[in-house]
Parts: C-alpha cells; sequence; structure tokens
C-alpha cells in the first residue's frame, strides 16, 4: 500500500489500468467519460496549473466547486502539490459555512463564481485568503488550463503524518468542526476498504456522496456519478437511481438510509432487481431493519453493508443484512443497533458517560453496561484543526493510543458484538432515569403508518419529560387513525418501559433532518421547539 500522498494512489492506477474507465457521468450532457490515465493528466495538468498560481505545499485551500468532475480534479490536485484542501458542506448553511472558514484562515480559494461573490460579500470570515481562483466548470479545462500539461510533475513527497485534508463534521448534534486527515488516515481508510469489504480492481461504483469517490482510484474502481443533488438525497429520483445502477453495471454504492429506501421501494414497486451488486453500504444514520431486509431482496446476490463511523473515524465496525435480521427482534424491542465487530486494528472502549474530559487510562464500563463508545486505531483522526477545546473533549490517551469519543453510547451484547443506543446529546434524563433514543424509536417504528419517530425531552430542567414525536406515512390516515396509532404506540412503550412513563405523543407532517444525508433527526431542535410549544 502506498504510504504518502493519496495523489499517488492514481498515479499508480493509471499505470497499471490506463484504459480502464475511472470517471464517468450518468448525467445526460454531463462530462465525458475519462479512463485512469487521462484523469491523471488531467489531475497533472490542473496541478501544474495551480502552482503557476502559487498554490503549494502546506497551504490550506478552501474547495468550493459543484460535485462532478471539477471536485473530482481539484482534490487530486490539490493532494498532488501537497496543499490541504479545506471540505465543507455548504448543505449545513451559509452561517455554518462562514464559521468554519473563520476558523481555519485559509490561504487560498478554488471556487465557482458564486463562491467568490460571497467572499466579496462576506469579507471577514475570507480575510485571510491571499489568492482566489475561479473554476468556471465549462470552460475551465478549456481555458484555464491551456498551456499547461504537467507532464514531468509528480505527486509530492509526503509523509503518513503531515496533513492533507481538513473535512467539517456536519454538525448535527453541535457546531461543525474541522477533521484533520493526516496521510496515514486515508490510507488507513483506503487499506480498510480493500481488506474487510473484498473490493477490487474492474468494480463500478455509484457515488451518491462524491467526496467518496476519491477512494476509488486507488481500489482501482470506476466511478459513475448519479443525477441528483448529493446535497439533497432525499430528492434524487428513485427511478433514475435504479436505471443508473443498471444501466452502468454498478457493483458497489455508499449512500445514506434515504437513498436505499428510494431504490429499495422503487425495485419493489416495479418488480425489479439488481442482480450485479455486490455490495451496497448504508450510513449516515441507523437503518432501520425493514429497510435492511428490503434493500437486500432486490439484490439477490449481494450484501447490505452497515459500516458504522463518523467524519473523525470511518470504518469502525460493520455488519451485513444477515447479521441485521438475526438481531431483528431484540432491536425492534429496543435491545439497540446491531453494529458488529471492530475491523482488524480498531479498539473499542466503553467509558463511563460524561460531558467533560477524560483523564489519561480511564477506567471502562463492565461489559454489560452501557457507556460511551470510543474508539482508536489506523481510520480514527486525532485532533480537530484550531479547535485545541474540542480536541481535548473528544481525545484521550489510553494504553499509548489516542481514543476518540464518538459521542454514541452503546454496549457490548454477549457475543461480543457492539449496540448503538443512540446520542449522547440525545439522551433523556427522565424520572425513571436515563434513556436513549434507540431504546424507543425501533419500538414505535414497527407500528403501521409510522414513517419514522424521535423521542425528545419536554423541559427546561436537567430531568425532563419524554416524548415520542412521530412522522406518519405519507397519506396515512385521519385524526382516527391517529388516536388508535397513539394508543398503540403508548402501550407497546408502556409495555417495555413502564418506569419511564411516556405518556406523550406528538406529530409532525416532516421531522427536521441533517443536510449531508437527509436522515439524522435534528431531535435537539424538535425538543427545544415542542417545550415553547407546550410551555407557553
Amino acid at each position: 500500500m502506498t504510504a504518502g500522498n493519496i495523489a499517488s494512489h492514481l498515479k499508480a492506477a493509471s499505470l497499471r489500468l490506463p484504459d480502464q474507465k475511472a470517471i464517468l457521468s450518468a448525467k445526460d450532457g454531463g462530462f465525458p467519460e475519462k479512463s485512469f490515465l487521462e484523469l491523471y493528466q488531467d489531475v497533472q495538468a490542473t496541478a501544474a496549473f495551480l502552482k503557476s498560481k502559487g498554490v503549494g505545499k502546506g497551504d490550506k485551500t478552501l474547495l468550493f466547486v459543484r460535485s462532478g468532475y471539477e471536485l473530482v480534479v481539484l482534490a487530486f490536485s490539490l493532494f498532488f502539490v501537497g496543499a490541504v484542501p479545506i471540505i465543507i458542506d455548504p448543505g449545513m448553511g451559509l452561517k455554518s459555512v462562514l464559521r468554519c472558514i473563520r476558523s481555519t484562515r485559509p490561504s487560498h480559494m478554488v471556487g465557482i463564481p458564486v463562491a467568490h461573490w460571497v467572499s466579496r460579500v462576506f469579507r471577514k470570515p475570507f480575510q485571510s485568503v491571499r489568492n482566489r481562483i475561479l473554476v468556471r466548470p465549462k470552460t475551465f479545462f478549456s481555458s484555464a488550463l491551456e498551456g499547461h500539461t504537467g507532464k514531468d510533475l509528480m505527486p509530492v513527497n509526503s509523509s503518513p503524518d503531515e496533513l492533507a485534508a481538513i473535512v467539517f463534521t456536519s454538525g448535527s448534534t453541535g457546531p461543525p468542526k474541522g477533521v484533520c486527515y493526516m496521510n496515514k488516515t486515508f490510507n488507513g481508510q483506503i487499506n480498510a476498504l480493500k481488506e474487510n469489504f473484498g473490493m477490487q480492481e474492474g468494480e463500478v461504483d455509484m457515488a451518491t456522496l462524491p467526496i467518496f469517490a476519491l477512494f476509488n482510484p486507488a481500489l482501482g474502481i470506476t466511478t459513475v456519478i448519479p443525477e441528483m443533488n448529493p446535497s439533497r438525497p432525499a430528492k434524487a429520483s428513485a427511478q433514475s437511481l435504479v436505471e443508473t445502477l443498471r444501466a452502468y453495471d454498478v457493483t458497489t454504492a455508499f449512500a445514506s438510509p434515504v437513498i436505499g429506501r428510494k431504490i429499495a421501494q422503487w425495485c419493489m414497486d416495479n418488480k425489479t432487481k439488481l442482480p450485479l451488486m455486490k455490495r451496497f453500504f448504508l450510513a449516515g444514520a441507523p437503518s432501520p431493519p425493514q429497510l435492511v431486509e428490503n434493500l437486500a431482496s432486490v439484490m439477490e446476490n449481494g450484501k447490505v453493508i452497515i459500516p458504522y463511523g463518523s467524519t473523525e473515524a470511518l470504518p469502525i465496525s460493520f455488519c451485513d443484512h444477515l447479521d441485521v435480521m438475526t438481531a431483528r427482534k431484540g432491536t425492534e424491542k429496543g435491545e439497540g443497533s446491531f453494529l458488529g465487530k471492530p475491523l482488524p486494528g480498531v479498539s473499542i472502549k466503553l467509558l463511563p458517560v460524561s460531558s467533560s474530559p477524560f483523564a489519561p487510562e480511564p477506567k471502562e464500563v463492565q461489559s454489560d453496561q452501557v457507556g460511551e463508545i470510543c474508539v482508536a486505531g489506523p481510520t480514527v483522526t486525532e485532533e480537530y484543526y484550531r479547535m485545541p477545546g474540542a480536541t481535548l473533549d473528544s481525545k484521550f490517551k489510553k494504553e499509548s493510543k489516542t481514543y476518540h469519543r464518538m459521542g454514541d453510547l452503546g454496549y457490548l451484547d454477549a457475543n461480543g458484538n457492539l449496540r448503538f443506543l443512540g446520542r449522547k446529546a440525545e439522551r433523556i434524563e427522565a424520572t425513571g432515569g436515563p434513556l436513549e433514543t434507540e431504546k424507543c424509536e425501533p419500538i414505535v417504528n414497527t407500528i403501521k403508518g409510522v414513517r419514522r419517530s424521535a423521542l425528545i425531552g419536554i423541559g427546561d430542567k436537567k430531568t425532563k419529560e419524554p416524548c415520542i414525536v412521530v412522522e406518519p406515512s405519507k397519506g396515512f390516515g385521519n385524526r382516527e387513525s391517529k388516536e388508535e396509532m397513539r394508543r398503540k404506540i403508548l402501550g407497546k412503550l408502556k409495555a417495555n418501559w413502564p418506569k419511564h412513563k411516556i405518556e406523550r405523543v406528538l406529530f409532525e407532517k416532516s421531522l427536521p433532518v441533517d443536510a449531508r444525508h437527509n436522515a439524522k433527526i435534528h431531535r435537539l431542535a424538535l425538543a427545544k421547539k415542542w417545550t415553547r410549544k407546550l410551555h407557553q
């Protein structure tokens, strides 16, 4: 495995597989398909152009281009010259994006016209930017790169411990934070994908999250970019996604549960199968067992894989649809989502639930107790960029390893498998004791007419009233139907968790979700809203 610059992986692939398709667009009128050699040559030329504009090793560079070929080429070109791309999801909202920019103090910006316009209107967050490079998607490769071939350029030598990129978290349960990705982090992730999931040269990946397309060249895998807005997966066309999977003989895909649900439902409604699919990764939020079963049923010859991780640490563990089905009864009784065993080289510790930083060498909880999930290993990042307080809160040393606190709660079952109970920030301190989201929501989600649900705490004091907020299935019933649903929900929760005395069910037309995956429910925002409504 290449140990340094991630662009070296692309160079190696261009030598091994010069004529194999590297990347193509499923969109009508999209960019022309490129082989691995052509992609590498475009990266070389773009790297030469960036160098001519003064971008070099160690330069923090904002990368604001739309998903597609430009994103892949420019990201690899920045890696190539040793610059550090700053990757921020614009879906988190302008205010958060500007806060992220201010915190990183970038010296360069590579972006489309609207990004440059924003930098002129909101000057303060961009005051450290001394060099702005304009990318006009339709003409960039024909005009800006004219005269630049870079054919004699080689990827900059980079050590494993050098900073390769700053990738921001989505900020779904707190302010977004810039995660420091070292070269060794990217290489650890590439190695994990290759060794644990059987991904092989010649396969085809549908990239619904384009940043994951950066891993494919290292694996010799063709990337297909579907016709969809990756910042709005809930609005993607199910038919278009399925047609892309079938037309391009896609063998692997990585998507949020909302995309998986769309594909599974369309295939079942239209009696369509996906026989060439080898694996479908579902990540970004817990995947209900029924969704996993539905998606597996239309794949025939493949697996639905649920990897566990976060921006700071991915992948950590995984399970497949067979594991989920075996554990389904327990999950739907509130025993937690099944996450499997850690990957080789990954260490998982369960620590006492705390909002304070951990001292070095903290004691673990007993094996059957609920604790905060903490992880260490080659795919785990070690710090946040220019955020020493957040790093102190989230990292600690144990047994000479740096552990990351996932902010999730869970436990190890009798077979040593990790079970997920929910986010630490979303656990409710109720009169009957602490109550986690995954103890309640899977129970509620089994009831007919419930699309999804959220456990929230009502009140301004530390001890709160636990309530369930339900988003009914599309077209579900009238007032009487909701009353019947309410009775069923309260009856099931009382049978499973009598001491917590959940007595209130609330209804929302649509639950608020995160921008990146459209799947993580904003429970804290719901709690504020309903506390305000009910306590007026």
